[in-house]
């Protein structure tokens, strides 16, 4: 039963630090690209994620995390002090998700429209605006969240540690 608190603690580190991993990614990799030539650069966006784009990665990401969450949350239940850091971690990760679909869904949906390219650019820098300070709120949030994950796998690990007998 131990090795088991430590297979799905691991698991869902690995999980929540690859989901936090690609906010950084889409943040450096992507941002620059739709603000490089306005309004074609996001008309460009556009079109290269009508197949998949970031939500696809972090919608199936937070539905494979959030159940492994709920397992690890039980296994570690016990353990009061990490139990508790892992608990405002994912409340920082349900602000998140919380945020990302009721402010930064909405001003994405404007800047995917099909008529970006007609809009008056000002339109345009005023959705961009809203989002990189919603979306700064989310890093900052984020980067938090993955603390307190930090901080609850190391209470954890101390306390585990120290119950087991070395032979």
């Amino acid at each position: 039963m131990k090795e088991i608190r430590l297979f799905f603690l691991w698991l869902y580190a690995t999980l929540a630090f690859f989901f936090f991993g690609g906010m950084l990614f889409t943040i450096i990799t992507q941002y620059p690209n739709w603000i490089s030539n306005l309004p074609y650069s996001l008309e460009a966006t556009n079109l290269f994620y009508s197949k998949a784009n970031p939500g696809t990665f972090f919608q199936l990401m937070g539905q494979i995390t959030i159940p492994v969450f709920l397992v690890t949350i039980i296994l570690v239940w016990r353990y009061r002090n990490a139990r508790n850091l892992l608990l405002i971690h994912f409340l920082c990760y349900f602000l998140i998700g919380l945020g990302t679909f009721l402010l930064i869904y909405p001003i994405l949906g404007e800047l995917g429209a099909k008529d970006i390219s007609v809009r008056p650019i000002e339109e345009i820098q005023g959705y961009l605006d809203r989002f990189f300070i919603y979306d700064a709120i989310r890093a900052v949030l984020a980067s938090v969240s993955c603390l307190f994950l930090i901080f609850g796998i190391t209470s954890f690990l101390k306390r585990y540690y120290s119950e087991t007998v070395l032979i």
